[in-house]
């Protein structure tokens, strides 16, 4: 069996050569990714050679020298492909390869991971099983689809699932006469150990390598808070050797009396493919006494050359966010890493390549940056970081129980103890105080922060493109990019009031920060940028912050027409949200747009049910007013704009019933006032491939 060591594969049991299994993953929140490393620690203990990556990690013609691969794969999007398979899958599709029966030797099982709430369940999954089948691949087992709106998330599916393929493995790929698996009591080896810097590398200055033997100096923070602003320097000339000493010398006190600080430092993260942003504005858009705090956030964005962001509608801006000095220093604490938290840490090239997603701000990293800026803290522990805590404590009755709570068949108390109360990673720890991680550890055990996506609620987001506006460091172009975020802050059966990582973070973000941020263009753009897209007609469905991508396509579409001296296309805007005094977003904007028709439902306010000719089902049968009831109340309108068949209808916001409804609501339209005939033509009208552009975001 292959184990991995420091990033070193060894060899612990000599076993037939090709017991080889490859578990390629393609993920977007880490779910993927969580599952395809629980499926890699069941082969481990199979005694089989492992390896676990992301699919675009990994080429095509590897494939055939394992004896069995996995694939886990996320559904993002309108049914594609997460963006760390893109290469993969297009290697996999190309047109050369049809008819050749290539992978004819490649054995595979799959599991899909998708969200009902939409139309392409489980697309991603379906898609990639369809192509290895049709290149002559052979399934070793049958296909898990995992739906995340189940009641108990992911692993009612998932654990039945990995069990079955445990047994079929065995059964048909035995183990070696003598060979037993390794039983689960017994720890695997870390794939990656953290350690300490011996001594300072000459190879580079102080001011980049700190000695461990010395209190760390933050000359690098200080250098990072000094950059170039987006609209300018940050100080005047002959002021910046004193704010570089003050930064570093202020910055330097907090670390050594470790005091809690009242916001995360604002280090720039060095992330691939990123942009600098500055915070122009972060307001709340809700009243003081409203349930839920919507924010407003307005970035300015820097950038060395011209970009356009015209087809800005279903474009997402990407914030990592931070933990607070306070909950790492809680850590610090239960897990008696006082000593060393401080000390630079010696994370070689091997640990970067092969952690894609640990990003950081300087060369001289210390166990408390990774726990501020990439080790999420504050997430639900998953099922194997429990697994994995049973190994760290000495005490009988806590191995009992973290053992309990992850066996199978008790699915529903797991759920009950972890995503049912929100209950987080710290207070977890808080509950076995005889755990106590090894700090060498922590890379493989906790799980690493991702960027969190928000849809660009502004649209016609443009730069000059050179040479027709040089630039220069001192003169970047500047792009504003505004978000509507709704913050995640709800009471469990735990007393703590709860709220999420990037929700805190954004919370308490103070207007003049510097944010590292992403910007994802969808791989499908709902209208392009010809006269023709923009004088379709447009039916928009937005509930809460779905107001966001239909915001920026409706501006992107007046921009449109206003540079060609023409009208968009007529324009229905379904809105819906609780009240018109508290969470109607930019009432007072709507009117300014050309051929804007806006129908709001507020499910709180009270109502009277219109007094109009309708016998369809359902119509107000909750006794609120939602967005589906609106569609239907103004279906002869809605019907004479589907039919023409060039329409585009855009659904965004809450995921769950609220999609369901809205398609059912459509097609009863198309249905009742005579567009279609029955029900499974108006399903052919608003599918993949129909008359009407289907293009729905949510969450």
């Amino acid at each position: 069996m292959t184990a991995t060591l420091s990033g070193k594969q060894v060899i612990r049991t000599s076993v037939t050569e090709n017991r080889t299994m490859i578990i390629l993953y393609g993920s977007e929140t880490g779910n993927a990714e969580e599952i395809a490393m629980a499926l890699g620690k069941m082969a481990e203990r199979l005694h089989f050679q492992t390896r676990v990556d992301e699919m675009d990690s990994f080429k095509l013609a590897d494939l055939l020298k394992a004896s069995l691969v996995i694939f886990v794969t996320s559904t993002t999007g309108q049914g594609d492909m997460p963006k760390n398979t893109t290469r993969f899958w297009r290697n996999l599709r190309r047109e050369k390869l049809n008819n050749t029966n290539c992978l004819r030797r490649l054995t595979f099982a799959l599991f899909g991971l998708g969200d009902s709430s939409y139309p392409k369940f489980n697309w991603a999954a379906r898609k990639l099983r369809a192509r290895l089948l049709q290149l002559g691949a052979a399934e070793f087992f049958r296909t898990g689809e995992a739906d995340e709106r189940h009641e108990n998330g992911i692993d009612s599916v998932y654990l039945p699932w990995s069990q079955d393929l445990k047994l079929t493995i065995l059964n048909q790929k035995p183990l070696p006469e003598g060979l037993q698996p390794i039983p689960e009591e017994e720890q695997l080896p870390p794939k990656h150990l953290l350690r300490l810097a011996a001594t300072r590398d000459p190879k580079f200055p102080p001011s980049d390598r700190a000695s461990v033997e010395e209190p760390r100096s933050l000359a690098i923070r200080a250098n990072s808070a000094v950059l170039p602003r987006v609209d300018g320097p940050r100080s005047v000339p002959g002021d910046q050797d004193d704010a570089l000493k003050d930064a570093s010398e202020s910055h330097l006190l907090k670390s050594l009396s470790h005091k809690p600080a009242a916001f995360p430092p604002d280090d720039l993260l060095d992330i691939p493919g990123t942009l600098m942003a500055e915070v122009l504005k972060n307001e709340r858009m809700t009243p003081e006494a409203h349930w839920q705090d919507v924010r407003h956030l307005v970035l300015q964005v820097s950038c060395r050359e011209g970009l356009s962001l015209d087809e800005a509608a279903g474009s997402t801006a990407i914030i990592w966010p931070k933990n607070y000095p306070e909950d790492v220093q809680t850590l610090i604490d239960m897990m008696e890493w006082g000593e060393i938290a401080d000390k630079v840490l010696d994370l070689d090239a091997e640990i970067l390549s092969r952690k894609s997603n640990l990003h950081l701000f300087s060369r001289s990293e210390t166990l408390r940056d990774l726990l501020t800026h990439n080790f999420d803290i504050n997430s639900v522990p998953k099922r194997s970081f429990i697994e994995d805590l049973a190994f760290f404590t000495k005490e009988p009755m806590e191995i009992e129980r973290l053992r309990e709570l992850t066996q199978s068949g008790n699915e529903q108390e797991y759920y009950d103890y972890t995503s049912r109360p929100r209950r987080t990673i710290i207070e977890l720890l808080r509950d076995f105080p005889g755990v106590k991680i090894p700090f060498q550890h922590a890379l493989d055990l906790f799980p690493l922060i991702r960027g969190r996506e928000f849809s660009l609620a502004n649209g016609n987001i443009t730069t000059p493109n050179p040479p027709e506006a040089a630039t220069t460091p001192d003169k970047p172009h500047l792009l504003k990019l505004e978000l509507i975020i709704a913050l995640l802050e709800y009471r469990t059966i735990i007393r703590k009031p709860r709220s999420g990582l990037c929700s805190r973070y954004i919370q308490n973000l103070p207007p003049g920060t510097r944010l590292t941020i992403g910007i994802k263009t969808p791989s499908k753009p709902i209208l392009t940028t010809t006269n023709h897209e923009s004088s379709r007609p447009l039916i928009a469905v937005a509930t809460g912050t779905g107001i966001a991508p239909i915001r920026a396509l409706i501006q992107s579409r007046a921009a449109m027409a206003k540079q060609d001296t023409s009208t968009p296309g007529p324009t229905k805007l379904f809105f819906g949200c609780r009240s018109r005094a508290a969470d109607f977003f930019f009432a007072d904007e709507w009117p300014t747009y050309p051929a804007l028709d806006v129908h709001a439902a507020f499910s709180r306010d009270p109502f009277s049910p219109p007094a109009i000719d309708i016998d369809a089902p359902h119509q107000y049968d909750t006794g609120k007013n939602y967005v589906q009831h609106q569609i239907r109340e103004h279906g002869r309108e809605v019907a004479a704009l589907l039919r023409g068949g060039k329409a585009i209808i855009c659904v965004c916001g809450n995921a769950g019933r609220m999609p369901v409804s809205v398609r059912e609501a459509f097609k009863e339209v198309l249905v009742r006032y005579g567009v279609v005939a029955d029900a499974g033509e108006a399903e052919g009208w608003l599918g993949d491939g129909g008359r009407v552009t289907y293009w729905q975001e949510t969450w």
